[in-house]
């Protein structure tokens, strides 16, 4: 063999070799390129079947969670809807019942109020001329009774007598402007009247009620009716108010006309027992009793029984009655004084002139300035007014007068005429200590024509 052509032959033997070899590596190359994405798109698939499976997993299971749940809500709303039907039977169950209370309640005090007498309150119109004629009363019995003082004191013969022990309490009935005028001539009657109208103020008119309700020392009837009244006033009430299904509370107050008849209804059952008009007897002597002592002043030569039964007769007993009817009433009556500034508002009172003997003076629309009321002084207060507040529709009306309050005045030329009077001889026996610090001052007035109104006195 030929060493050339051995080598030659070996080369391309080699490299035909070669060239197979590399082929085949390239095919498997490919074949398993193609087996790994075959793999993984198998194993994607997998991922892809299971994240599937589980999808469904967790779906079919929050699925069952709801169905649940809607059962369980649907059970609830049956419950509801059975606990809603339960109240609004309830509701109408309580309707009713509220319904046959309110009818048993309106039977129940219809029956008392049948059983009870028929309370008739007294009117203005009673008021005003019940009130004139105890006025009428009080000045007839002054002007009857001070005669013979007023004689004495005339005669002079008080110069040597001593002002008994009740001087003192009589005196300080007298109200201040009365102690600056106690020396006006032709003044006692006015003085005397002022000072029996003040002792049925205080003693009668003044009080919450004239006249007992208990024995006791205390009147703890009449501060508990006062108490109560005043907390009804002011304690809310709880009322229903049916709005649709649900009920609300809403609060509201007892109004002054319910309160006041609440009170007039007490006080006129408390008033009908037999005992109270023991007690009412009672109190009414003893008030009788203590205005003899007080006003024997001016009558030591009358008999003391014939006395007392005079100031019971015309003075405390129909006091009593009037204050009976007055404080009872639902309406709010009540006597009031002269203010501070009746000097310089006589229009609004009744004035009573000295100068002509006590006819009155018709000063009414009149202003300090006007014509009518040149020379005109105020000297002091006779009588209290009669002043009504009404309740109407759950309030208070105002306040207005049905009888105005009654002063003296003197309407005459130069200055108000001043003598030696009863009332200043009180005065200084049972204050012997007034100085000039106390003693009345003198009242002056301007230079005028009288006038004289023509009206009788109405007192």
């Amino acid at each position: 063999m030929d060493p050339d052509a051995e080598i030659e032959s070996t080369p391309q033997g080699w490299g035909s070799g070669s060239q197979g070899s590399c082929h085949y590596d390239t095919s498997e190359i490919e074949e398993l390129s193609n087996d790994t994405q075959t793999v993984e798109l198998e194993t994607q698939l997998a991922y892809e079947a299971n994240l599937r499976l589980y999808t469904e997993h967790v779906l079919d299971s929050r699925q069952q969670e709801l169905e649940a749940q809607e059962h369980q809500m649907s059970s609830e709303l049956d419950a509801l809807k059975k606990e809603l039907a339960d109240t609004r039977r309830q509701l109408a169950e309580a309707r009713s019942q509220s319904e046959v209370c309110n009818s048993q309640l309106q039977e129940a005090q219809e029956q008392i109020f049948r059983l009870q007498p028929r309370r008739v309150d007294i009117t203005e119109t009673e008021a005003r001329e019940a009130y004139k004629t105890l006025c009428g009363n009080v000045q007839r019995w002054v002007e009857n009774r001070l005669a013979d003082a007023l004689d004495d004191l005339e005669q002079g013969r008080l110069s040597t007598r001593t002002a008994p022990p009740q001087a003192a309490r009589f005196v300080g009935l007298l109200r201040e402007p009365s102690r600056r005028c106690l020396n006006i001539d032709q003044s006692d009657e006015y003085h005397v009247i002022g000072a029996i109208m003040n002792y049925l103020w205080l003693a009668i008119f003044s009080k919450s009620f004239y006249a007992p309700l208990d024995d006791s020392q205390a009147a703890g009837t009449l501060m508990w009716i006062d108490e109560l009244e005043n907390t009804m006033s002011q304690l809310p009430r709880g009322m229903f108010s049916f709005d649709k299904i649900v009920p609300r509370l809403i609060h509201s107050t007892l109004d002054v006309s319910h309160c006041r008849e609440w009170r007039s209804e007490t006080l006129n059952a408390l008033t009908s027992q037999p005992i109270f008009k023991t007690r009412r007897k009672r109190h009414l002597n003893l008030l009788a009793d203590d205005l003899l002592a007080l006003l024997s002043i001016f009558t030591p030569r009358t008999p003391p029984a014939e006395l007392r039964a005079s100031i019971y007769q015309n003075i405390i007993e129909p006091a009593a009655d009037l204050a009976h009817r007055l404080h009872l009433a639902p309406s709010i009556y009540s006597l009031k004084w002269p203010a501070r500034t009746a000097p310089t508002r006589i229009e609004v009172y009744e004035c009573l002139n000295l100068e002509s003997g006590g006819l009155i003076l018709d000063l009414a629309g009149t202003t300090k300035d006007s014509p009518s009321r040149r020379n005109v002084v105020y000297l002091f207060d006779v009588c209290p007014g009669l002043f009504v507040e009404r309740v109407e529709m759950g309030k208070k009306i105002g306040q207005r007068a049905i009888v105005k309050p009654t002063v003296l005045v003197n309407k005459a030329d130069g200055e108000v005429p001043r003598k030696p009077t009863l009332v200043k001889w009180l005065w200084d026996t049972a204050v012997p200590l007034a100085g000039a610090g106390r003693a009345p001052a003198r009242t002056s007035a301007p230079k005028s024509k009288l006038v004289n109104p023509g009206h009788p006195s109405r007192l």
